[in-house]
């Protein structure tokens, strides 16, 4: 969740938050290093849980606390209490937190945040993160459909590619695509369907279907669009976020894929899109 996105709830809840810094943090040296797997490769390991890579959990590692830092996770549980209470009563956890009241103005002094929480004594469970499956999906260079009612359309064919995870490896098949649609900021909106083969005997065939965002400063997604370009462009210098859901018929794979939600986060590769699946459980 952004930081603004943030202060906005916690504000409309009656509470002002402590700083959160946005930054995602580092990953690890052998993590950024380690080269993609090869097609045997499996992500389940006494070592692999809740989308860790390298066993125990790093406090700087974003895939962990998607870029919350500690901090900030031990001044909110420090301010539980204050939901339920008046907002005149509620320390400020920091100084330097600058709200925007026209847009998310306090709850009156005489209206418990309460009031405004649904159901604030009711606990509810909290998805994990897995790691999944990692995709590598070649391309085709883009065609350009020009200017239409929502922005500037792309589309984008598949030529093939490959992937591996925890329930199996195969390949993309040809013939997918990238309906994708450019705003005037740069970013793209990304809506892809495409068709997926394992390696069994006989195959199984597997739908999937992508759609999310790939947003970063203007001049970041100018070299993106770049084939040539778009080796030099670190992944940490913008995001590339997606949910995923996939279907089969396939006795072998319908229970394990067809109610499953992941996210991904990815990167764009030369004439090649890879990324991580991250099953939520």
């Amino acid at each position: 969740m952004e930081s603004n996105t943030y202060r906005s709830f916690t504000s409309f809840q009656g509470i002002e938050p402590p700083e959160v810094h946005s930054q995602e943090s580092d990953v690890s040296q052998d993590a950024a290093s380690a080269e993609p797997p090869p097609a045997d490769w499996t992500v389940y390991s006494p070592n692999v849980t809740r989308g860790r890579l390298l066993g125990a959990e790093d406090p700087e590692d974003a895939r962990s606390h998607l870029g919350w830092r500690e901090d900030a996770t031990r001044a909110l549980a420090a301010e539980k209490k204050s939901f339920l209470t008046p907002s005149s009563q509620q320390p400020d956890p920091s100084g330097d937190v600058m709200l925007d009241e026209a847009v998310t103005p306090r709850a009156s002094d005489g209206l418990s945040s309460a009031t405004a929480l649904p159901h604030p004594t009711l606990s509810l469970p909290a998805p994990g993160l897995t790691l999944d499956f990692r995709m590598s999906v070649t391309l085709n260079p883009r065609v350009s459909l020009g200017s239409v009612p929502f922005g500037h359309r792309n589309w984008i064919s598949f030529t093939g590619g490959s992937w591996s995870g925890s329930w199996g490896s195969g390949i993309v098949m040809p013939g997918g695509q990238d309906s994708q649609i450019i705003i005037p900021d740069g970013s793209a909106y990304l809506d892809t369907n495409y068709l997926l083969q394992t390696h069994d005997d006989p195959p199984a065939h597997i739908v999937i279907k992508t759609h999310g965002w790939r947003t970063g400063p203007p001049d970041v997604l100018a070299q993106l669009a770049d084939p040539k370009l778009a080796d030099s462009v670190d992944p940490k210098a913008y995001k590339f976020r997606i949910f995923i859901s996939m279907e089969t018929g396939d006795e072998r794979y319908k229970d394990r894929l067809n109610c499953g939600m992941w996210v991904g986060s990815g990167m764009r590769k030369g004439a090649e899109v890879i990324y991580d699946a991250y099953r939520v459980s």
